[in-house]
């Protein structure tokens, strides 16, 4: 039975990658699709039940709709505004929602099962009413703008309701009736109306700049890495960043362990940093300079060292944080490979 489990696991991880992956899906450049690929492998090996693209982050935890649009709410990494339920009005974010729930729940327990579907923030907000007349045609009488996102927005053209759907059922829990007003979406990204009890994992839009992988590399790999997914290698140049990239191993990688010695590789998360041309004129892989802020980050006591005198090592040329927001200078070695961290576009 167990090889039977690990078998059946192993061909939806194929067929929901390839599904994921099809040439032209959606719209998707070819570059766009290597990209996706490239996101899914940072993605890997994350076993704090939240995943991220750049746009919306999932949280593999089963709750009701009313739980997920409160915690949305109060999700709000890297934004000065209050975080909401996941808007997705294009097809490029329905592709990430496909992705992130694959990553949580490779496997559905089947088609109507709770980690079949992921909550994202639509409701039905007019002309709520059991719809079973025989004349009524879900397709065909789907009106927009009796939905909306948890925005405030409409969702316009876009939808990919399932066949029949949505057709808002009514039923009776504890006295009470309930209609289907509640939106969500399955691993193959088409969508369904449901009730508000369901419990699934949940998708907020994501407001930060950072995804993390706790995939565990050299700085010259994780760089890479970041790039097979269109990022760069991420860059902390303030005091605010540094505690968004904090707040962002918390969720992403857990917290900080103090049971282990002070450079343990697990408590630290390679940047994008680096004084490989000039000695000691630091910069950001895209040229950026450190400038005054080289002066103002909270290193860790005596660093950076360069540790020249470790024999045959070369120089510390390679920036790294760690999880309580100290940054050190290190090698770019196999024998350093740890967590990484990447930035999103234009943030």
């Amino acid at each position: 039975l167990l090889y039977t489990i690990k078998f059946e696991k192993m061909i939806r991880l194929i067929l929901t990658f390839a599904a994921l992956l099809l040439p032209g899906q959606a719209g998707l450049t070819e570059i766009q699709q290597k990209q996706l690929e490239g996101f899914r492998k940072l993605l890997t090996n994350l076993d704090q039940g939240v995943f991220a693209t750049c746009k919306l982050v999932l949280f593999s935890e089963k709750v009701d709709f009313n739980t997920a649009d409160e915690r949305c709410k109060k999700f709000e990494l890297g934004g000065e505004v209050e975080g909401n339920l996941a808007t997705v009005n294009d097809p490029e974010k329905n592709i990430n929602l496909k992705l992130l729930l694959s990553m949580a729940y490779p496997v559905s327990s089947g088609q109507w099962a709770s980690d079949e579907w992921v909550w994202a923030g639509m409701r039905k907000v007019r002309n709520n009413k059991e719809q079973k007349t025989e004349d009524y045609d879900p397709e065909a009488d789907w009106n927009p703008d009796d939905w909306e996102w948890a925005d405030g927005s409409k969702p316009k053209a876009f939808h990919r309701w399932l066949p029949s759907q949505p057709d808002q059922r009514s039923t009776e829990k504890n006295g009470v009736t309930y209609l289907q007003n509640q939106m969500r979406i399955n691993h193959d990204g088409m969508w369904d109306d449901t009730f508000v009890f369901k419990k699934h994992p949940y998708a907020c839009d994501y407001q930060g700049k950072y995804i993390l992988s706790a995939t565990r590399k050299s700085w010259s790999e994780a760089k890479q890495a970041c790039e097979d997914a269109g990022l760069i290698m991420a860059k902390v140049r303030n005091l605010a960043e540094v505690e968004e990239m904090k707040a962002a191993a918390e969720y992403f990688l857990g917290a900080f362990d103090p049971s282990l010695r002070k450079f343990d590789l697990s408590n630290w998360i390679w940047l994008g940093g680096n004084d490989a041309k000039v000695e000691g004129v630091w910069e950001w892989n895209d040229g950026e300079k450190f400038g005054v802020w080289f002066k103002k980050m909270p290193w860790a006591k005596k660093q950076p060292d360069n540790a020249s005198y470790l024999e045959g090592a070369g120089t510390q040329n390679y920036l790294a944080m760690s999880k309580i927001g100290e940054f050190d200078d290190s090698f770019d070695s196999t024998e350093r490979r740890r967590p990484f961290a990447c930035q999103c576009p234009d943030t």
